[in-house]
């Protein structure tokens, strides 16, 4: 019976102890994402070889899912949003869910352009307690 109770007092106390950060500070276990999945590095005009600096996104979907606006601006930069239209100054990135982006892209002086990115993922992870995700993928995306 006493083995019990040393038991579950030790349970109760790792529980409540359950990692360390960095500063050997006793918190929670939390996870981060030091910056976007996605990030676009430039939108580049080939014909013209121009780089509009302002565009317009629509239709975001995320492995074939569409997107909510409050996930999407949850881990973005540069990204403004209002009824599932995202205003976007190059540089900008957004997201942090693995997988394939597919948006519509829209530019002044362009016609509007499906995007398909393939294999968005970070390059590092570190596990533990805390635990983070570092280094999206960055692209330059051609207009025409």
């Amino acid at each position: 019976m006493n083995n019990l109770k040393t038991f579950f007092i030790v349970i109760a106390f790792l529980s409540f102890y359950s990692c360390e950060d960095e500063k050997n500070l006793v918190g929670p276990c939390e996870h981060t994402y030091n910056e976007p999945i996605l990030n676009i590095t430039s939108i580049r005009d080939t014909i013209n070889n121009k780089y509009p600096t302002f565009v317009i996104l629509r239709e975001l979907k995320i492995n074939g899912n569409p997107q909510s606006i409050p996930l999407i601006l949850s881990n973005s930069y540069s990204v403004v949003a209002n009824d599932s239209v995202y205003y976007c100054n190059v540089p900008f990135g957004f997201g942090v869910e693995d997988g394939t982006y597919q948006f519509i892209i829209e530019a002044e002086g362009f016609q509007p352009k499906l995007i398909n990115i393939e294999n968005v993922n970070y390059s590092i992870f570190k596990g533990g307690c805390p635990s983070y995700n570092d280094g999206g993928k960055r692209v330059e995306i051609n207009i025409n």
